[in-house]
This record gives C-alpha cells, structure tokens and sequence, in this order.
C-alpha cells in the first residue's frame, strides 16, 4: 500500500476509534460532569467582570465575577456624584471600573503622564469609536449625526479644518463680542425687574435659555428668543427636546449592547421618546438651515456679495469655506444639521453652566466679592467700550474667577475615548483594545495633589506676579484638560472665556445675588452636567 494511502486509513481509523470512544465515555457520568462543568466554567469566566489591571484601584463593594454591576444604577443615573465619591475613596488613584456579560470596561487615569499620552502622544490610539457596539458615534449616532464630536479620522480632521476659520481673534474680538454684550444687558434687564418684584429665579434655566439665543445669533445670524419662556419659569420646546435627547443618549452608555439596540431598533420606552425629541429638533436646525443657505445663495446676488453675507455668522462662514474648499459634500442640509448640532452643545451648554456656577459661586463667598466687584467697577467706569477695548483681556481676577469656577464644576465632568490597540500608559498601566479610558474633570479638579483645599472656592489660587503686574495662570491642559487637549483641544475656548467674562462683570456689576434655596449638588447625566434641580437666586440692585 503506497504510503499517502496507507497515512490516509491510520488517520480514518483514528477518527473512528476517537468517535466510539467519546461516544462511550460520554455515557459515563463522570465525563458528563467533567465536559458540563468545563464548558460552564469557561463561559462563567469569559462573562465575568474583567479584572482590574496592576496599578489601578477599584471601588468599595466591587464584587468577585459581578464587579461593579450593583453599582451600574448610580453610575448610569447619577456619573458625576459617584465617580467623584469613588476619587476620594480611593486618594485620587487611577481606578478601573468594569461589568459582566460583555460590558465596556473603564479606566479613569489619575496620572498626568497618562493623559498627556491619550490626548497628545499616542493620540491614534484613543478614538471616540471603536466598533458597531461601542463608541460617541454609537450612542449619539442619532443626536450628533457626522458632527466634530462624534467622529475621528479624515472626518474630524475636516470639521477642524473648517472651524479653525470660525474662532479666530478678529471675530471672538468684533463680532461675538457684540452679541455677548447685547445678551448680556437683556439679562440685566431681565433681573432688574426680578430684584424689584423681590422674585426668585433659576440661574441655570436664565442662563441655558439666554446664552442658546446668543449661540442662535452668533451661528444663524437670527436669535431665538427661548429667554422669554425661560423668565415665566418655562422651557421652549426645542430645548425641552434637546436636553432630554441628551439624557437619553447618554443613558445609552452604560446598557447591555443587545439590549440598546433591541430597544433602539423597536423604539421601546425611552427609545419611543427620543424619536419625538428629534423629530422637534430636525425639524427646528434643518429649517435653519435650509434659509440660511437660500440667502446666502439667493439668485442674482454678485460673488462679493454672498461671501461678506455667508461671513456674519458661524452657519455662514462654514458655508463659505466648504465651498472655497470645493468640498460640496459639505453642504448637504445633513451635514451642516450635525456641525450645528455639535456647536450648540459646545456653545450652549459648556458656557451656561460655567456661568451659573460663577454668579452661585461669588454670592457665596462674601470677602471675595467685595474684592472682585471693586475691580469691576474700577475697570468699567468708562463704559463698556472701553472696557472691551483696553480692560477685558488683561484682566487677572475675572480669568481666575473663571478658572477657579471651571475647576471645582467643569462644563464636561467625564469625557471618554476607546482604547483602538493594546497599549501600556507611562504609569505603567497595560490596556486592552476596547477599553474606556475616561477623562474625569471632576476629579482631577479636586484632587489635593494640585490645590490645597480643592472643595473651597479660592480665585486668587490662580494668580501670580509677574514683575509688578498681576497675571492669571494659564489652565495646563494634560494636567486639567477643561477644554480637552492635545490635537481635539477645544476650539472655541478663547470664545468662552471672552464669553463667560463679559456676562460675569456686567451682571456682576450691576446685581448682587442672593440665594433663596440651598444649591444642590445634584447633576443631570448628560454630554455636560446640569444642576437637577437649578439654582435659585434673588437678585439685589447695586447703588
């Protein structure tokens, strides 16, 4: 028998005694027991809560294969309180949080050397998506669409190109700056008839409503005038809509992926609800959208024309760069719905909240006040003009007043990204491809290894002198990245600050605030962190 033939019966052979003998064995009882309890213990070990990696700690009551499904409840409803009591818990060191059943886990680094890596030195690898299942792009896919926020690769680099043209100095100085200070007395007026009905009023709500008219102004050349609900107490629809979609999306993050999209798919519960929010949103920025783009491109209008109209606000300077580019894909009603979608979080939310907690923060703390308000006054004696020409840029105390604000309550308390390959962080710690690394502000803004007395509100922690003039410090962006870092660095941050400054002395100036309820620390889940409950103030005319 030629050899291939005789190696092919041996091989044939051994199959079939493999086959009777495994077909015996298995009717004993012993291999029953020893094949089932294999088998069951393999998949009880694969579906189990990955353990935490060398370097990090884990939070109390993480439990054995569980891990930290008991606390899945707190962290998906209440993010900011509980991984903040988790930081201090565990004396600010790098923590691993992680679930059965396939769930993402989460890696908060505590070590600057660590964020620096994922937002500047190995910035490839830390993306806002990773896959089908996980990701910005999977749980804001509906609300963010192809916005800045939600995509990584040639996609955001195109968005980035774009709206470096949007914030420059020229149109932060000129242009915003108008529409800051037009808002900024509405909301003077708005409070001088509070303080002399002796009425209470939510900050929060005064200031979402007022800065998303200014935002509308600043993107569509056109406000909105939400601040007229938000004075009786109320919410337009809009935004009722938008704040709600937000809390939905990111109650996303932390479901069982099968049980995401089955609901999704089915529009179940929530689900049911979210396709009303947007439907009321679509329906709002597409119809924006869509005129602003017909009055830019009204027939008969010369070239020169087009270019300086498409040039008055953000929606029209994207339009008109888009096309310089000869990227008409840009265009498209879709798209430039997502970029606004993107920009309003970004210039809506962020600045309303650092503001509310700057007036809540300075009526709390008296000595301070005093301090600040003398400036103000002293700086705007000669009128806003001047003070917008030759005060505002240089002056320390209100840059570390927003600082300080930012610091102890940042606009964006969590913010995540997806380890893409296997990658060892320089404090040593060894991640997994799929792992959240999650960026916690709230944390590294209190941690006592930066500042003495992380829970007080002290401003002057931000001033220095440099020979004889008073100078804020600059925020380091690896060791709090407030606005981000590295390549994603906020683009729109000087915008803020010139935003956030503006609105502070003028109110400031003119008011002094009075709480009528305890201020609760609270937060909403969401992109960016709200009060659940507002801040409620009175409102006292200075002489």
């Amino acid at each position: 028998m030629p050899a291939t033939k005789k190696s092919l019966a041996l091989n044939v052979a051994a199959v079939i005694v493999a086959f009777l003998l495994s077909r015996k064995l298995e009717k004993t009882l012993a291999f029953r027991r020893l094949f089932s309890g294999t088998v069951l213990g393999y998949l009880l070990y694969r579906l189990g809560a990955e353990r935490a990696p060398k370097g990090t700690k884990t939070s109390p009551g993480r439990l054995p294969w569980l891990g930290d499904l008991l606390r899945a409840p707190a962290l998906k409803d209440h993010p900011v309180e509980t991984i903040m009591k988790d930081a201090k818990v565990t004396n600010y060191q790098s923590m691993f949080i992680s679930m059965p059943f396939g769930s993402q886990s989460i890696l908060i680094p505590m070590d600057e050397r660590d964020r620096e890596y994922i937002l500047k030195n190995n910035f490839k690898n830390f993306n806002k998506n990773y896959n089908f299942l996980y990701g910005f792009n999977t749980i804001f896919h509906d609300l963010l669409g192809q916005g800045i926020f939600n995509v990584d690769g040639k996609k955001w680099s195109t968005h980035r190109k774009i709206a470096a043209n949007l914030f420059t100095g020229r149109n932060i100085g000129v242009i915003m700056s108008e529409t800051f200070v037009e808002h900024a007395k509405l909301m003077e007026n708005a409070l001088r008839k509070f303080s002399r009905q002796k009425k209470s009023f939510d900050i929060q709500l005064l200031f979402q409503s007022l800065i998303f008219d200014t935002f509308c102004k600043i993107a569509f050349g056109v406000s909105s005038n939400s601040f007229d609900a938000a004075m009786k107490g109320e919410k337009e629809p809009f935004q009722v809509a938008f704040d709600s979609a937000q809390q939905i999306a990111s109650e996303r993050f932390f479901e069982p992926p099968p049980l995401r999209e089955l609901m999704y798919f089915f529009s179940l519960g929530k689900e049911a609800h979210m396709k009303k929010h947007l439907a009321i949103i679509d329906n709002y920025i597409i119809n924006i959208v869509e005129q602003r783009k017909q009055e830019i491109s009204a027939p008969g209008a010369s070239n020169y024309d087009a270019d300086a109209q498409a040039q008055k606000d953000i929606l029209g300077l994207y339009i008109y760069h888009s096309k310089k580019a000869g990227r008409p894909e840009l265009l498209e009603t879709s798209y430039l719905r997502d970029m606004i979608m993107n920009f309003m979080i970004a210039g809506r939310d962020t600045t309303s909240y650092v503001l509310t907690n700057i007036i809540a923060l300075v009526s709390e703390n008296d000595l301070f006040e005093g301090k600040l308000i003398k400036e103000i006054q002293e700086k705007m004696s000669r009128g806003i003009d001047n003070f917008l020409r030759n005060e505002i840029n240089g002056f320390a105390l209100a840059d570390a007043t927003f600082n300080e604000a930012l610091r102890m309550y940042p606009s964006v308390a969590n913010d995540f990204r997806v380890t893409y390959e296997d990658c060892t962080l320089p404090s040593g710690i060894k991640l997994k491809e799929g792992t959240v690394t999650t960026l916690s502000n709230i944390a590294y803004g209190r941690n006592p290894k930066y500042f003495n007395n992380p829970d007080k509100f002290e401003p002057e922690r931000w001033l220095y002198d440099d020979d004889g003039t008073l100078k804020c410090e600059r925020i380091d962006e690896f060791k709090f990245p407030f606005f981000w870092g590295g390549y994603r660095i906020c683009l729109g941050k000087d915008m803020a600050r010139q935003e956030g400054k503006i609105f502070m002395c003028i109110l400031l100036n003119s008011f002094r605030f009075i709480a009528a309820k305890p201020r609760k620390e609270k937060f909403s889940n969401g992109p960016v962190a709200f009060y659940s409950e507002g801040v409620h103030l009175y409102a006292q005319e200075r002489n």
